[in-house]
């Protein structure tokens, strides 16, 4: 019974750690995470602003009307071929001809004289479609040309997908973007100092000038970047804001936290208040979710390639990783899962040295964008002082070093169960061992006392009939 007992409870502590450990292995690591929200827009995108990656999307390729979100590629070409000292006078058709007086503007008219400064301050604060007017016409000489500029600077960006045909994203047909432009373009637009102080400017006051003899002060339409508003987003760096009813309610936001800044970028949303919902909960959603993963030697071992000139080899280039070399994974989603592929030719030539990753998430499960996309390397390059013939029956690159054999996680986590129940077999099979042994021994013990009764008990019948015969034979002699 004793036995039973000590089984049993073995038994049960067995199944009790072989639970423990399933839930770890199937839970675990979703404990941390957040579930995806609920978004309004149409189309919206997700995308590490420093690296271009995209880790969420939804229609991000699909052409969409823009409206005010155009003034981000406006805003971007006259901060960086604008003097902000130029003094603009507007033209009719830059104030009255093409802007409706329904429309966003900060009302300029005819001959009015306004630094550069000020118009790209009134654009974007107060999305003033007759300031990007007198801006276009300023720098290119008619909102027509300007428009042609805005468009070959979003294909040159890789905005393939954009037509701009005017500078303030008011409708026009021809006019159109996607939600992964915007943020190609939003990505370009916030590397330049200038056009970032603008983007987070919350209140600014437009100078006097010949037309308006006092100032005139304008703040953003972005509730997310407003210090005293509920909805102010900790790490908010700047955002704008768009609306026409082709469009809908259009906004693009850049936010950084913990080192990772993102930009957001959502199109066609139903409401003001469902557009800055939108824009908070992808940017809640990329901060909570996703962490920098390095690219590990596990998945590129540091190798070299000779660069070839002229049938010889001028120099050696070393390609290695680094610490800053990273990429953005779904906290639910083991390191194992990401497959590389190496952008690595056999050879250099000495002006096209650019060594990559390609990344992609497999067994994805919808986290995230399955795209990881390129991740560029570091490398050394090494002149040679004289250089060498190529030799084509040579190798040109050194393999790289193998690979360390690396056990993925769940496998990890199987093999401990699986020790840890042999180690609990293990101690049931002792137990059993020794309580057999120690019953064998009971048994013994047993089978040796009754050996010694039995003789005892035999030497006393001995003894009685000993006695007995003598009592008889005394009896005769008497």
């Amino acid at each position: 019974m004793k036995l039973r007992k000590i089984s049993a409870r073995a038994i049960s502590l067995l199944m009790s750690v072989a639970l423990i450990f399933s839930i770890l292995l199937c839970f675990g690591v979703q404990s941390s995470a957040s579930a995806f929200p609920i978004i309004n827009s149409d189309c919206y995108v997700i995308m590490d602003a420093t690296t271009g990656q995209v880790i969420v999307e939804k229609g991000m390729n699909q052409r969409m009307y823009p409206a005010s979100i155009t003034k981000i590629m406006t805003l971007l070409i006259a901060c960086e071929e604008g003097n902000p000292d130029t003094v603009v006078t507007m033209s009719e058709y830059a104030t009255v001809t093409t802007v409706p007086r329904d429309s966003s503007h900060i009302a300029l008219t005819t001959g009015q004289k306004v630094r550069m400064e000020d118009l790209i301050y009134g654009a974007m604060l107060a999305s003033a479609n007759d300031a990007c007017n007198g801006i276009a016409e300023s720098i290119s000489g008619s909102i027509d040309d300007f428009a042609v500029k805005m468009t070959d600077r979003a294909k040159a960006l890789g905005a393939t997908n954009t037509n701009f045909a005017n500078a303030n994203g008011l409708f026009n047909e021809n006019h159109y973007t996607t939600a992964y432009d915007m943020a190609l373009i939003t990505r370009e637009a916030i590397k330049n100092e200038f056009f970032t102080e603008v983007f987070g400017t919350v209140r600014y006051e437009i100078a006097p000038d010949n037309i308006r003899n006092v100032v005139f002060p304008v703040a953003t339409g972005m509730e997310l970047l407003k210090p005293n508003n509920p909805l102010y987003y900790e790490g908010i760096i700047g955002g704008k804001t768009g609306y026409i009813p082709d469009a809908g309610y259009t906004g693009v936001v850049v936010a950084e936290r913990n080192g990772i800044k993102l930009i957001a970028v959502t199109l066609s949303a139903d409401s003001a208040n469902d557009r800055f919902a939108d824009l908070a909960n992808l940017l809640d959603y990329g901060f909570d979710n996703f962490s920098k993963k390095t690219v590990t030697s596990e998945m590129f071992a540091p190798q070299t390639v000779d660069v070839v000139e002229n049938e010889s080899i001028v120099a050696t280039v070393t390609v290695y990783t680094a610490n800053d070399v990273y990429y953005l994974l779904h906290n639910d989603i083991p390191e194992y899962s990401v497959s590389v592929v190496k952008n690595i030719p056999e050879t250099y030539s000495q002006y096209n040295i650019q060594p990559s990753l390609t990344l992609t998430v497999q067994n994805n499960n919808t986290h995230m964008y399955s795209n990881i996309g390129e991740v560029y390397l570091k490398f050394n390059t090494q002149q040679h002082d004289t250089p060498s013939p190529l030799n084509p029956n040579s190798q040109t690159s050194t393999k790289p070093a193998a690979k360390p054999f690396s056990i993925p996680l769940p496998i990890k986590i199987i093999l401990i169960i699986l020790a840890v129940i042999l180690i609990l077999i293990g101690v049931v099979i002792v137990m059993f061992l020794v309580s057999n042994a120690k019953r064998k021994r009971r048994d013994r013990m047993r089978r040796l006392r009754r050996q010694a009764m039995y003789e005892e008990s035999r030497r006393d019948m001995i003894l009685q009939e000993e006695h007995k015969r003598k009592e008889s034979q005394s009896a005769k002699r008497r």
